[in-house]
């Protein structure tokens, strides 16, 4: 029999796909029937029942300690027009915690010794592209001084049209704006280096990110909720929750790119890389297991994954697409957060112990920070579950509709007990001003002096 080099690459690649495929099912069914077998944390169970009747919280939770699964739950509704519930299945556009696929793509193709990591940018990106000291190692760990393009598109983009990564990376390579500081020296949060990183993933492979990850994550992993939304598909599609905020006109949830001065999120929404993901925490458990084996990235991989890359002239704990805040090998913890167009999400992992926390919300809640501080110490310390307190400007917003300048000072009366900030108050103010809630801002006025 002969043997040619096209016979052994193909024999190679399938016997890689066959091993990684077979690997990745072994491990997702240990997930699966772990979650036949659990039962509901009952303690955390009642706490998110209590945020979700107190409109502090709508989306689902899943946790895992010490590498059993003790809580996995939807609360509330998923899509507000067609009232379907948030189940653990349930997809939401996860924004930043994207970053960490992204991050996974690139180590790939590092794995197959397509590109190097610390090569220089512009030798993937096209000789046009100016910063020629910017390496793939300072967009991942937003060490490449680039400036955010949220901002110009803000200002100066069509917005009738939906951007997308060329046209990103147009502006960089037409526009030329300066630096924020010297590649390497400094830490500047970057969504703009996480869009550079997806051009690279299909300059290298050929392929756009969300074919890419398809093909070499979610089909083999089975997430299978894990995929990129068209904006315009996410209102009508099934076991699926957009993101919401509050309508100042209406103090009901909207489409967040209804109010005024927020089109970007549809015009900006056809990068893929610094966000745009959706998944599920059902599929976020399945990749939280994944990454305890070698079968997606290797050891040496996730090493330089979770070790954070600080520049020279400043601290960060940012590795590749994870923050890590224990570095030691006993207690290795890592994280990361995502906001966009009303959605948070978070996925904390405790490498050591194997547990994860993962909260995802659709409603633009304010109390996120609070609830996953209270989750963090049960999961971890023990600690009793306490419910955060309300916030006043919180409960106004969502009660300002059937108030007005006569009934104020009565109100407040009976909502002494929240929590009150008159800075916050101020700039919920200063929002009925921009939409010309002439009203609602009087309002408010009053209110200040009463605090």
């Amino acid at each position: 029999m002969k043997y040619n080099i096209k016979n052994i690459f193909f024999y190679l690649c399938t016997s890689f796909f066959i091993l990684f495929s077979t690997a990745c099912k072994k491990e997702i069914n240990k997930v699966v029937q772990t979650e036949n077998t659990f039962k509901n944390d009952s303690l955390l169970n009642s706490f998110f029942n209590d945020l979700t009747n107190k409109g502090m919280f709508n989306g689902a939770v899943a946790i895992k300690k010490d590498g059993k699964l003790i809580f996995k739950k939807g609360y509330g509704v998923a899509n507000f027009q067609l009232k379907t519930p948030f189940t653990p299945s349930t997809a939401m556009e996860v924004a930043s915690v994207s970053k960490q696929f992204t991050a996974a793509a690139i180590q790939i193709l590092a794995q197959q010794n397509k590109l190097d990591i610390n090569e220089y940018a512009y030798k993937y990106l096209g000789n046009n592209f100016p910063y020629h000291q910017i390496t793939i190692q300072h967009l991942l760990t937003h060490t490449s001084g680039l400036k955010d393009y949220e901002a110009y598109f803000k200002k100066e983009w069509d917005t009738t049209t939906i951007a997308y990564n060329q046209d990103i990376l147009n502006y960089f390579t037409e526009s030329k704006p300066p630096l924020e500081s010297t590649p390497g020296e400094k830490y500047h949060y970057s969504n703009s280096g996480f869009v550079l990183l997806a051009v690279i993933v299909k300059k290298v492979s050929g392929k756009t990110l969300d074919i890419f990850l398809e093909e070499y994550l979610f089909q083999l992993a089975q997430m299978n909720n894990s995929s990129f939304w068209e904006r315009d598909n996410i209102w009508t599609a099934k076991n699926y929750a957009p993101g919401y905020m509050l309508n100042p006109k209406t103090c009901s949830f909207d489409k967040p790119e209804l109010l005024k001065g927020k089109k970007y999120y549809t015009f900006l929404s056809g990068r893929y890389g610094s966000g745009r993901l959706s998944t599920s925490v059902n599929d976020l458990l399945k990749w939280d297991s994944i990454l305890h084996t070698p079968n997606f990235l290797n050891e040496k991989s996730k090493a330089l994954a979770f070790t954070p890359h600080p520049p020279s002239k400043d601290p960060s704990d940012y590795g590749y697409g994870w923050h890590i805040t224990d570095t030691t090998a006993k207690n290795k913890t890592i994280y990361h957060t995502g906001s966009w167009a009303g959605n948070k999400s978070y996925i904390k992992r405790f490498i050591n112990t194997k547990s994860v926390i993962i909260i995802l919300n659709n409603t633009h809640s304010p109390y996120m920070v609070p609830i996953r501080e209270e989750v963090d110490k049960y999961v971890t310390e023990g600690k009793t579950l306490n419910v955060p307190s309300l916030k006043g400007d919180d409960v106004l917003e969502k009660e300002i509709c059937n108030l007005s300048t006569e009934n104020i000072k009565s109100w407040f009366e009976n909502n002494k007990h929240l929590i009150w900030d008159k800075n916050d108050l101020s700039k919920l103010k200063e929002f009925y001003i921009m939409n010309n809630e002439t009203e609602k801002s009087e309002i408010i006025r009053l209110l200040l002096n009463l605090i």
